[in-house]
């Protein structure tokens, strides 16, 4: 597909740059994948076949390596037999996925069987969702204990330059979030069917960290940032399912990521305490999406009402999915964005942290005195930052030293198996991340209020 040839030309380049890996592609036909060698002059070290509707050739492929990425999609009705291929074959594997219900169909089916066979499978890869994942745990690690944040709201921002036209994504993408609608219902089953042999197993871990402060009451826009200078919507992606994921995993693993002790170590603080853990990884979590100008601004809102209102039933999934172009205001097609609009887009997250400096006096009433300003930032996000991330991920699985990483098993998001490693393991993959072009930062530190912005929006 449209994202997968981007990714396998971003594995190329890193292997020439002197990655030792031996990489090789995997389709539904090999002459169509040589051929995409030949027009994008790639060398991988093999081409496998194999269809998704072929379960003994995606044993086979499984078989072969040591990590397998797919980027298959939608992953609702593609995603699973490779899955159960690469969990068969006790083969760790990371995909792309941007959908929370097949991310927790995933971990209620494949979940046990993982962790038996010490096989890792991580979804949301991409820039769905890792930049908001661990950029929201890379925003609370700021806080210094005893501080605590108990907030992050994050702004996703994207900046085109002049001259650029066309679509923003793939049809592909569009197509995910309107099957995403049709099985809302389902969604919340499966969640809670998930959410209850996780309290079975361990009491509490349902739950995540408990929460410091007031309760971070998520605004569904559209809204002002005067610090930004833009409007924000609450953003309808997967990041704010996958953060709260991420919490629960530490929680479950006990992570202690911010003490000064070394990871697993017996004698470090407790999670959930305000000294180190789960609860200082955990800060209530919103995610929106902002747009630069008022006339942005109603098109979107438009567009966004009537999403909303046709993607709810079959007759509108219909038309829907039969004029993504039309429906999106050009934002979606069949041709995906052009190389111009791949060149000329960027993007930057803001994460906003607020908390407290003592977090033992914090109470629902109670100001915070503490706030940090983060950055997570790169190229175009949805076909040229996500390889990179992509990579980054499939780095840390294959590279990474942290002997609970090499022992997890189980069903993950990024943040999840990372952060349960501890702090040197998520700080080696933000290195990582910004070796590759995707580059994290402190913007500002303040007691007393936000600090004013001096990044050129």
């Amino acid at each position: 597909g449209f994202t997968g040839k981007q990714v396998a030309a971003a594995i190329d380049a890193h292997v020439r740059r002197g990655w030792h890996v031996r990489w090789a592609l995997a389709g539904r036909s090999s002459a169509r994948l040589s051929e995409l060698c030949a027009r994008l002059h790639l060398k991988p070290h093999g081409i496998l076949e194999a269809d998704v509707k072929d379960n003994a050739a995606l044993r086979g492929m499984a078989e072969r390596c040591a990590l397998l990425l797919n980027c298959t999609g939608p992953y609702r009705f593609l995603g699973e037999p490779v899955v159960a291929a690469a969990v068969g074959a006790s083969t760790d594997y990371v995909d792309l996925c941007g959908e929370p219900e097949f991310i927790e169909r995933m971990a209620l089916r494949y979940g046990d069987a993982a962790r038996d066979a010490g096989v890792r499978v991580v979804h949301a890869c991409a820039f769905d969702s890792v930049p908001a994942d661990i950029g929201a745990i890379f925003t609370a690690m700021q806080f210094t204990p005893p501080s605590r944040c108990a907030h992050v709201n994050m702004y996703h921002t994207v900046k085109v330059a002049e001259g650029a036209s066309g679509a923003y994504a793939h049809a592909t993408t569009f197509e995910a979030a309107v099957h995403g609608f049709a099985g809302v219902g389902e969604a919340r089953e499966q969640r809670k069917q998930l959410l209850d042999r996780m309290e079975a197993r361990a009491p509490g871990s349902s739950k995540g960290a408990p929460p410091i402060g007031p309760r971070l009451r998520a605004r569904p826009g559209p809204f002002f940032h005067p610090r930004l200078q833009k409007w924000a919507f609450l953003f309808p992606g997967a990041d704010a399912a996958v953060v709260r994921a991420t919490q629960r995993a530490l929680a479950a693993s006990g992570a202690n990521a911010v003490s000064d002790a070394a990871p697993g170590d017996a004698t470090a603080a407790p999670p959930n305490t305000a000294s180190g853990g789960a609860a200082q990884l955990s800060p209530q979590f919103a995610a929106y999406v902002c747009v630069n100008t008022t006339s942005a601004m109603v098109v979107m809102a438009i567009f966004g009402t009537l999403f909303n209102f046709l993607a709810r039933r079959d007759w509108g999934r219909k038309l829907l999915l039969a004029h993504p172009k039309l429906f999106s205001w050009g934002a979606f097609s069949r041709k995906g964005p052009s190389k111009q609009m791949l060149d000329g887009t960027s993007f930057c997250s803001w994460f906003e942290g607020c908390g407290y400096s003592n977090p033992e006096e914090a109470s629902p009433t109670k100001p915070f005195d503490r706030f940090v300003t983060c950055t997570v930032s790169g190229p175009e996000p949805g076909y040229v930052a996500t390889p990179l991330l992509f990579l980054a991920v499939a780095q840390t699985l294959l590279d990474e030293t942290a002997p609970e990483l090499r022992r997890a098993g189980g069903v993950f998001t990024p943040g999840g198996l990372i952060g349960s490693a501890g702090r040197d393991s998520i700080l080696r993959f933000v290195e990582r991340c910004c070796v590759l072009g995707v580059d994290f930062r402190v913007a500002a530190v303040a007691d007393g209020a936000f600090p004013k912005l001096h990044a050129k929006l």
